[in-house]
């Protein structure tokens, strides 16, 4: 059952998605969510790129953000920045569409809760692809992309084809992302397409 709860601030919302079980020792999971298209997020400038081309880094829920930024001409990515400021890319352009692509909406943090304390565990984007070269403005195909966040290490671990996916398939995923390996890097374009996940 979900219950949706209301509060975090910083434009995070939450909404519960699992309870503990009977003896306390399922950790709780739920959803946080993070606008990476404005709201709470800071424009900032990339001294380190001769462009210096600007980048919005949006909050997150335990001391995380979210980094968005063009990583190639006409796609954009999400890098993780952990409470340590440590920063982890996470590089769509490679694992998830070697096409024209771009972020929508908000990203979907999953969290779990131990002992009282937040940790998140995963992170869910949605990346639209823009396939057809002689119309790059024509959004073809969006992908959930699926990566896990441990301490030890961030990467996108599943990419899935968002056509007729439910919202709970991708979460599941998400879940138990911390058990599977990183995603490998997606065939150049013209050697034989691109697979859902």
């Amino acid at each position: 059952m979900q219950t949706p709860v209301i509060g975090l601030g910083l434009g995070c919302a939450l909404l519960l998605a699992g309870c503990a079980g009977t003896g306390g020792t399922k950790p709780e999971i739920r959803s946080v969510f993070t606008d990476i298209r404005g709201g709470d997020c800071v424009k900032e400038i990339d001294k380190t790129d001769p462009n210096e081309t600007p980048f919005l880094r949006c909050p997150g829920p335990a001391g995380y953000s979210l980094i968005v930024r063009q990583v190639d001409s006409g796609r954009e990515s999400i890098e993780v920045m952990d409470p340590a400021n440590r920063v982890h890319a996470l590089n769509y352009q490679e694992v998830v569409t070697r096409s024209m692509s771009n972020l929508e909406g908000r990203a979907e943090w999953r969290v779990e809760t131990k002992d009282g304390k937040p940790a998140p565990i995963a992170l869910i984007a949605r990346v639209q692809a823009r396939e057809d070269t002689d119309n790059p403005e024509k959004v073809t195909r969006t992908f959930l992309a699926v990566a896990k966040v441990t301490a030890e290490e961030v990467c996108v671990t599943d990419r899935i084809d968002a056509a007729g996916q439910q919202p709970a398939e991708a979460q599941k995923l998400a879940d138990t992302a911390r058990t599977r390996q990183c995603a490998p890097a997606q065939p150049p374009p013209g050697s034989g397409g691109e697979a859902a996940r």
